[in-house]
């Protein structure tokens, strides 16, 4: 078995790994990374008529958006994926050509990729001819997350995102598996990397959103439509249904709206918790009372009285978010709560590290605004932590080898070297991109 890393070594998006022998093949994720520009994959063009099955763990774009250039150029390409994956694959890609200024494929390319994704669930055992068969386990990242376990004589674990931890709506990661070979996600592998626990995390936000409202500011939290979103939501529901929060607004803003939908459609894969309060109670989660959806297209019916605002896009890269932080950044009274991870060069990034002015707006309107308002961290991440990754790692049963990615360089070589303490026969590879390695 080889396997080729066509992106996500030694950095966090495009995750696209390769999976192939003399007469099998099998492609693990298929992402993009969003920045300016984009950056897709590298995958030598005499290597696309190889692929022939994919499987993407869950649908944010770093593991989806290239799927549509694979089918323009794969005619015969197949997917495998979740039913909840396959359904939120449909918005994700949508938006995301929609939103693209020059069209590198068409809704069309999009409704191909629908259309070849053949739904699998959790513990099934998949075997076509010509693909290594493989068997999916819940990886708790998102509703439909997946790990990927490649059956063969050097069984291959591939986490994708990865998260031991619960949260409101997914139960954590399942640990124990058995597998020769192992790659594994980074993200938070640095030392210090701490990740509070669903309870902590909770208290945290509330805590820093009741403080901005008693104080009469507006509280924006940018946030990923899909995962981030719908957790963020029921945590901040939760606490006002119980009085523990001022009875405000909470406006959601964006594809989070239409991601809400999708997740409650796919209730079945949600923790036992969520299914018996949509399917036993009248305390639907997705349905509160509190939840409002702005009216107006300039948002003033939103930003007419102090109230929590949830809008995408979570690392302020565009989205709806942009509007409301043009009205909102330049008063001390507001805040601004970061809630996931954010790449190097995004806005949200920028914001984190202390930047004083910011440029916002598009062509003739774009203008400097002063950041008055606060910024504060509040991590409420999907990934598994420093420690989380070690353990998750000391549980595989028969490891050999250890591949990380999806991660920045300084993490995972910190991973890397925390990990070899306590698998002292185990061989850490910190791979690059578009190299190969032949496992067994």
């Amino acid at each position: 078995m080889e396997i080729t890393f066509y992106g996500g070594a030694q950095e966090v998006g495009r995750s696209c790994i390769n999976v192939l022998s003399k007469t099998k093949q099998i492609m693990l994720d298929c992402g993009i990374k969003l920045g300016d520009p984009i950056e897709y994959p590298i995958i030598p063009k005499k290597d696309f008529k190889r692929i022939k099955y994919i499987v993407p763990t869950h649908t944010h774009l770093d593991h989806i958006g290239y799927l549509p250039h694979i089918i323009q150029r794969s005619k015969s390409a197949k997917i495998y994926a979740t039913k909840p994956t396959r359904d939120l694959m449909q918005l994700l890609l949508s938006d995301y050509q929609r939103l693209q200024e020059k069209k590198e494929f068409s809704t069309k390319d999009v409704e191909k990729v629908l259309e070849k994704t053949q739904q699998v669930e959790y513990k099934e055992k998949i075997k076509s001819k010509g693909m290594f068969s493989f068997i999916l386990y819940n990886s708790g990242h998102i509703l439909g997350g997946a790990m990927v376990k490649v059956e063969d004589k050097c069984d291959l674990l591939y986490t994708g995102d990865l998260n031991l931890r619960e949260t409101k709506i997914t139960e954590g990661a399942q640990l124990g598996i058995k597998a020769k070979n192992l790659i594994l996600e980074s993200t938070y592998g640095g030392k210090t990397d701490k990740l509070p626990s669903l309870k902590i995390a909770s208290q945290n936000l509330i805590e820093s959103i009741k403080e901005t409202l008693i104080a009469g500011g507006y509280v924006l939290i940018p946030t990923f439509a899909v995962g981030r979103g719908q957790n963020i939501m029921m945590v901040i529901e939760s606490y006002m249904r119980s009085g523990a929060l001022p009875k405000v607004p909470i406006y959601t803003d964006g594809m989070v709206n239409r991601a809400n939908r999708i997740y409650r459609h796919n209730v079945i894969y949600a923790k036992e918790e969520i299914k018996m309060r949509i399917l036993m109670s009248d305390e639907d989660p997705f349905k509160s009372p509190f939840y409002k959806i702005p009216q107006t297209r300039d948002r003033s019916d939103v930003l007419s009285e102090p109230c929590i605002i949830l809008s995408t896009s979570g690392m302020l890269t565009g989205g709806p978010v942009l509007t409301y932080l043009q009205k909102l950044i330049e008063d001390p009274k507001n805040k601004l709560i970061i809630v996931g991870y954010q790449v190097d060069g995004s806005l949200g990034r920028k914001l984190i590290d202390g930047e004083k002015y910011v440029e916002l707006g598009h062509g003739e309107d774009k203008k400097e605004y002063e950041v008055r308002m606060k910024v504060e961290t509040v991590p409420f991440s999907g990934h598994s932590d420093h420690d989380e990754l070690v353990k998750f790692t000391k549980s595989i049963k028969g490891l050999k080898k250890v591949f990380l990615m999806h991660g920045e360089p300084r993490k995972i070589d910190e991973l890397a070297q925390d990990i070899q303490k306590h698998l002292k026969q185990v061989e850490i590879i910190i791979p690059k991109n578009e190299e190969s390695f032949k496992i067994d």
